[in-house]
């Protein structure tokens, strides 16, 4: 007795193991093995975990990478303008490390004509050994075997697939047209909101940090960057820096840290325009814009319309030149300091 019930546990467990492994595998919500199947439209939520597998199994011909900021950018804008195929890759909050790993990953695997990245401007300031992050090491490695932390992961059966499920019967089709991981429909985009989110830092920083304060991590940073562009003379590499609000620049005032902060971006605007196939869009000093707060849901993000207007320009405006930055940045620094930060929030 106690053997026969002993042999049939074991068979229902196997069993169960069995379904439960080949089922996370089939519908691969994470893209570790292949592609969407069956006929099921893409369907991309979770950066951090989807970006490897996207990466490597999507097909693309070009790739827009960024943080959040970049998440809400559409990608059949540039199926349209560019032809082909293009692929989000996106990881809010990133550090560089974490948007070089699926990088590397699309370059090794990938054909790519061209790559459009969006990094804001305390991305480049951060440096990479700061990020507490601990990434699923199994997703991004090639060891078959740790491959069952996740085929027999639970969160994917009875969270994740559920989910994936749910919203493929609701009709969720959304992601083949915007390329997956958009957020913000229950977002206010307004002044008001804007303000809302804000909070104001109450003294402000009694003299400016030294100027070059941030160029080390901005520096460490584009070493990386840069060592990917060289490497790959035949892709065009789009580099923007997105247009934070002047909400940003009060909260930069207020640390001490405008100088500062101008000073990292020319470096890395200066680099990142010095090789021949880059382009380079800065949008942090289009007043209109910025200084419209009904653009924004808080001191950094902005409206899908705003995102759909960036992505216009990138695919038809001409980059920026070495030769305009200076001058640039300096308007721009003389804007900063002339204008009147606390009249945001006067009532």
């Amino acid at each position: 007795m106690p053997r026969r019930f002993l042999a049939l546990f074991f068979a229902v467990f196997f069993a169960l193991t069995a379904l439960f492994a080949g089922t996370v595998y089939v519908l691969d919500p994470y893209y570790h093995f292949h592609g969407p199947v069956l006929g099921m439209p893409l369907w991309l939520r979770y950066p951090r975990y989807q970006s490897p597998g996207a990466a490597k199994n999507l097909p693309y011909d070009h790739l827009l990478l960024g943080t959040s900021v970049t998440a809400n950018f559409h990608t059949d804008q540039f199926d349209e303008a560019l032809g082909g195929r293009t692929q989000k890759i996106i990881i809010h909050g990133a550090y560089f490390e974490e948007l070089l790993r699926p990088l590397d990953i699309a370059l090794e695997t990938h054909d790519l004509d061209q790559i459009f990245w969006g990094v804001d401007s305390d991305c480049w300031r951060k440096y990479d050994a700061d990020n507490t992050w601990e990434d699923a090491s199994y997703l991004f490695d090639n060891n078959p075997f740790n491959d069952l932390h996740y085929l027999l992961n639970k969160e994917m059966v009875f969270y994740t697939l559920t989910e994936m499920v749910d919203d493929l019967r609701a009709g969720g089709t959304d992601d083949e047209h915007t390329g997956g991981y958009i957020w913000g429909d229950d977002k206010e985009w307004s002044k008001e909101a804007a303000l809302a989110t804000y909070q104001r830092q109450a003294e402000k920083a009694a003299q400016q940090v030294p100027s070059d304060s941030l160029l080390a991590p901005a520096e460490e940073n584009l070493s990386h960057v840069l060592a990917r562009v060289d490497a790959n003379p035949q892709i065009t590499f789009t580099f923007y820096l997105p247009p934070a609000s002047i909400l940003f620049w009060d909260k930069t005032d207020r640390n001490g840290e405008i100088e500062a902060t101008l000073t990292m971006q020319q470096k890395v605007l200066e680099e990142l325009t010095s090789r021949p196939n880059t382009r380079v869009f800065y949008f942090m000093d289009d007043l209109d814009l910025i200084t419209n707060l009904d653009n924004y849901c808080d001191h950094v993000h902005y409206s899908p319309a705003v995102c759909q207007e960036l992505a216009h320009r990138i695919l038809q405006d001409q980059p920026m030149t070495q030769e305009e930055i200076a001058p640039r940045i300096a308007a721009f620094r003389a804007f900063l300091q002339s204008y009147d930060f606390d009249a945001l929030f006067a009532s």
